[in-house]
């Protein structure tokens, strides 16, 4: 009787990691060589990673050896084209107005802080609501995560399928 030889298939790292769709949004560079500084927010960018070191950019632009663009940010809020959106609403808003919009800058701040590339285009006040628009969706879901975390009521997610772009709305 003969046996049957079963072959075993080997894996590697890459097998097992997730096929995620790479998309890229249109406002990211591909990665120039050398170091390019932003000419509207100082960032630094060494290849497709921006960071933001005031010191560096100044001896850089004076050293006059890097290239000056506008990062994705500043040609996202130039262009008026926001990657998330998060609309808030309710009778908590209202009141504690304040308290929210404190949360929402320091949330920024921490997300600048390791990306400057993720800020506040705007902030709007219209019928009793707040639309704050941003240039990155991640920035979107962070804030819609730290109100929910912090205030309670009730948050939804809506991410579009064909563009960049996440809505979110909190209400309480």
């Amino acid at each position: 009787m003969k046996t049957a030889v079963v072959a075993r298939k080997h894996y590697s790292i890459a097998s097992s990691k997730k096929s995620v769709d790479t998309e890229t949004d249109s406002y990211l560079a591909k990665g120039a060589p050398g170091k390019t500084v932003c000419h509207g927010c100082h960032a630094i960018s060494t290849g497709r990673r921006w960071y933001q070191d005031e010191a560096v950019y100044a001896k850089l632009v004076k050293a006059g050896t890097v290239k000056e663009v506008f990062c994705p940010a500043c040609e996202k809020i130039r262009d008026g084209y926001p990657s998330g959106q998060v609309t808030l609403k309710g009778e908590f808003l209202a009141e504690h107005q304040d308290e929210i919009l404190r949360i929402i800058a320091n949330e920024e701040k921490r997300a600048r802080e390791r990306n400057p590339l993720h800020r506040i285009m705007g902030l709007r006040e219209e019928h009793g609501q707040l639309e704050i628009t941003t240039t990155d969706e991640k920035l979107a879901q962070r804030l819609g995560r730290e109100l929910h975390k912090a205030c309670g009521g009730t948050v939804a997610y809506g991410w579009s399928h064909d563009n960049k772009v996440l809505r979110v709305q909190w209400e309480r």
